[in-house]
């Protein structure tokens, strides 16, 4: 099978780290695999030494925040819109392509280009297209109207389509290597020591962003925990985006006003933060805004970590409440400080919620079952039930529904 997989930048951030690992799998079962870029980046290298064809497309249409805040940046994106669906239709009828792969949900040239040429379409969406309300109601048609497939990474994702839409939807949740699980106990060991054997370890790792990644949710339970566990010390590591800086200066600030600046480490942004995920003894994931999936939570479970997430978006779709680890209520500080409280207070349950982590990774979230998966669909073989969830029926888990936030 000839796959063309289209991608909306050449980071090597999130979408485009879970396409390096889908293509690079489908390029070793032995299909021909061709990728879209709109720019070169360090994603390019990376496919190209996997054996994947990039091209290079400079006027893909792409629907981003700050372009289509503005009137030149709506126009902009109509001219480019049948421009480049021509130029993908060309480059599909050239390659002979059999399948044509969206990466992410902010790219409406691919589908078109694929049904003009006669060719199946698979959209992947990855996110909450919340910024552009007013286009969803139409913009959600147009993606089960041009794609074979809808692939969701996660119910809370998928139920932002209207209920007519939501059987052309299937839902494959992202996944990791083997090496997510591979760590050197010499690095996890120099992490722990770098501040002390002896602490008790609490992780959170992401961008740094009040109100939306819940860093402050964090610290603020932190000190409500101090004098109970004068032993702990909380770990924040990554760094907020260039424009929002003032964020960093606030977290500090929140600190500082709190009186943890003894107990609080920010570690900035780690390469590679897997002898950080064994080294925590709990990893929180604090999110007060919904996230599509959040790979924090499946990172730190393939390193045998138990995870405190915040029941909202997709995360309690990974972690199994009170098994592989908590849930608490977002933005709730009390909530959060009593679920940790939990954990860091009882050594044997943190081992068995590690242990069963890294077990329920294994069996959900490992890469060859989103290969598997993404294959048997790619293929359009037998159709696959949807994915279950433990912790709550579908309304629970979709924390936005499309009533909430579309209007």
């Amino acid at each position: 099978m000839i796959i063309l997989s289209v991608n909306n930048s050449a980071d090597i951030y999130g979408a485009s780290r879970c396409l390096l690992r889908m293509m690079e799998l489908f390029a070793k079962a032995g299909h021909e695999v061709h990728v879209v870029v709109p720019c070169t980046g360090p994603l390019v290298g990376l496919l190209e030494d996997k054996g994947i064809k990039v091209h290079i497309h400079k006027k893909l249409a792409i629907i981003e925040r700050a372009q289509y805040a503005s009137f030149a940046g709506k126009l902009m994106l109509l001219c480019r819109y049948p421009l480049s669906t021509l130029w993908l239709a060309l480059l599909i009828l050239r390659l002979n392509v059999d399948l044509v792969h969206t990466n992410t949900g902010v790219l409406p040239s691919p589908a078109l280009a694929a049904k003009l040429t006669g060719r199946r379409h698979m959209w992947h969406i990855r996110e909450f297209l919340s910024e552009f309300p007013s286009v969803w109601r139409v913009y959600q048609y147009y993606m089960c109207l041009l794609s074979t497939k809808v692939i969701t990474i996660s119910r809370t994702v998928q139920n932002q389509f209207a209920m007519g839409l939501q059987g052309r939807c299937r839902i494959v949740y992202d996944g990791l290597g083997e090496d997510a699980m591979t760590v050197n106990d010499d690095e996890v060991a120099s992490f722990r020591s770098s501040i002390g054997d002896s602490y008790l370890l609490v992780g959170v790792v992401g961008r740094i962003k009040f109100v939306r990644k819940g860093q402050e949710v964090l610290v603020k339970a932190a000190a409500l925990l101090r004098d109970k566990f004068p032993n702990s010390r909380y770990v924040i590591v990554g760094s907020a985006e260039s424009g929002n800086k003032d964020h960093l200066v606030r977290l500090r600030e929140l600190i500082h006003e709190l009186q943890l600046d003894d107990y609080v480490i920010l570690t900035g942004d780690v390469e590679d933060p897997r002898p950080l995920y064994a080294g925590f003894d709990v990893t929180v994931v604090p999110s007060v805004q919904p996230e599509p999936f959040g790979c924090v939570v499946m990172e730190s479970m393939a390193a045998g970590t138990p995870v405190v997430g915040s029941r909202c978006g997709g995360i309690p779709e990974q972690i199994i409440d009170q098994k592989t680890g908590l849930l608490f209520t977002p933005g709730d500080e009390v909530d959060l400080a009593r679920a940790l409280e939990r954990v860091m207070s009882d050594e044997r349950l943190r081992l068995d919620m590690g242990r069963k982590s890294r077990q329920h990774f294994i069996e959900m979230f490992k890469m060859e079952e989103t290969y598997r998966r993404l294959d048997q669909i790619f293929r359009g073989g037998i159709e696959l039930d949807h994915v279950p969830v433990e912790n709550a029926d579908e309304n629970e888990v979709a924390e936005i529904s499309p009533s909430q936030n579309w209007s």
